[in-house]
């Protein structure tokens, strides 16, 4: 049985650590890596956090239906390549996605009832939105401007939409006590299938 890992939340919530910290706990646990058009944050390189294309690289790839889902936001493109997921389920087994709202639901759609793959879903809630600005700003990767938009994308009714499709919700709050409940998700989810 594959076993397919969908996390959203905010940015800043800590998806990034978070799936760093899995990936070295569990080895065969791969992440699905995204293409989009913007441009690289001074930490990021291409293929590890992102495929970072053109715009019109991106609409071609649309056109040709790489993508189990895409959106626009935030100015750019983001989008979940198929043969990504596709490829890490034939090798490792354990696939684990970072993707928005929507993405996540038009994923969890496909799989959901997949009777070769097991998906479970995860939402990373803030403790406040005080406390995620702050991280944002702490991670100095971004304007006030892009800052104040991201805060603003995370709204209440869509969270409220949304929010119905996940297995868990954890508020992080402490990254040690968070690492440790996420690794229990996933241990729980993997059961006997984890080597």
């Amino acid at each position: 049985m594959n076993n397919l890992f969908v996390i959203s939340g905010p940015s800043g919530v800590g998806k990034s650590t978070l799936i760093d910290y899995i990936i070295k706990t569990i080895p065969q646990a791969k992440l699905s890596i995204s293409c989009t058009t913007r441009t690289p944050r001074y930490y990021e390189h291409e293929g590890k956090e992102y495929y970072f294309v053109m715009e019109h690289q991106f609409r071609e790839m649309i056109q040709n239906g790489e993508f189990i889902e895409y959106t626009y936001c935030f100015g750019n493109y983001y989008g979940t390549l198929k043969k990504e997921i596709d490829n890490i389920l034939n090798n490792s087994g354990i696939c684990i996605l970072d993707v928005e709202f929507a993405g996540a639901a038009s994923i969890l759609n496909k799989y959901k009832n997949n009777n070769e793959t097991k998906c479970t879903s995860i939402l990373l809630m803030p403790p406040s939105m005080i406390e995620l600005k702050n991280r944002l700003i702490e991670r100095g990767s971004e304007n006030e401007q892009a800052i104040n938009c991201r805060l603003a994308a995370f709204n209440s009714e869509e969270l409220a939409y949304y929010e119905p499709i996940y297995d868990y919700i954890i508020t992080n709050n402490n990254l040690k006590t968070t690492k440790e409940v996420i690794l229990n998700i996933f241990n729980k989810s993997l059961g006997s299938n984890y080597k």
